[in-house]
């Protein structure tokens, strides 16, 4: 049976570690695909090390990760660090690594766990570095529609994230204020997209129709969140 202890020589630093270790914190990660393939892997005859064209002092970080499923706060608070790791975790594919490092951009959200998610509404926001604040939580501050205007109206721009009961994550996006007003506004920055669906359609965003933006959301004390001309997302 082969030797579960691996050397790895990644930049000109050597680490011996497992490839168990490497490869059990998540799936389908460069090491996973690295090892179940059997690469024809160039070793190193003195040690039988393995060569990784890569940062090495960088590596510390990610295999101290890949042992303990931890990033410490102190790396998290270098920004010039956290960054560096973060274009490092896109190489050797660790998206829940990525997570860890992500700025909080929706600090608060417990239906974004995901980063790619978390990057794909600030794109369709159009602004990478969003940092957005939580206002309003239903499972935390109430699901009638009086919570929600007690938390949302007159907070500006607004980004509703909402999952089904069949934990589809989907919503919309208005430039207008939420209140408690009667009648439709206008908005032309408004949109609808979806993370995950029954479709298997990939995280999309929706554009206001450019006829429809005098009905892009609908205000009433009445209503939760209500976007589109035939209420295409509402909570009443």
């Amino acid at each position: 049976m082969a030797s579960n202890k691996v050397i790895l020589n990644v930049g000109g630093e050597k680490y011996t570690t497992s490839i168990d270790t490497l490869t059990a914190r998540e799936q389908g990660t460069f090491f996973t695909d690295f090892f179940a393939r059997q690469w024809q892997l160039e070793r190193d005859p003195k040690d039988d090390s393995i060569f990784i064209d890569r940062n090495g002092k960088l590596f510390a970080h990610i295999l101290e990760y890949l042992r303990t499923g931890v990033i410490s706060n102190s790396v998290k608070s270098d920004e010039s660090l956290r960054q560096s790791l973060v274009i490092e975790s896109d190489f050797y594919r660790l998206p829940k690594l990525q997570n860890l490092l992500a700025k909080p951009t929706f600090a608060g959200s417990t239906l974004l766990e995901s980063y790619e998610h978390k990057q794909k509404l600030n794109e369709f926001y159009g602004n990478p570095d969003q940092q957005w604040e939580l206002i309003y939580k239903a499972t935390r501050d109430g699901f009638s529609t009086e919570a929600f205007h007690k938390k949302c109206d007159k907070k500006g721009s607004t980004m509703t994230i909402i999952q089904s009961a069949k934990k589809f994550i989907f919503g919309g996006y208005t430039s207008v204020p939420w209140s408690s007003d009667c009648g439709p506004k206008k908005d032309t920055q408004a949109f609808l997209f979806t993370l995950t669906n029954p479709h298997n359609i990939p995280p999309t965003k929706y554009p206001i129709n450019p006829a429809k933006t005098l009905n892009a959301v609908y205000h009433f004390y009445a209503h939760g969140p209500n976007f589109g001309d035939n209420a295409d997302i509402y909570d009443y």
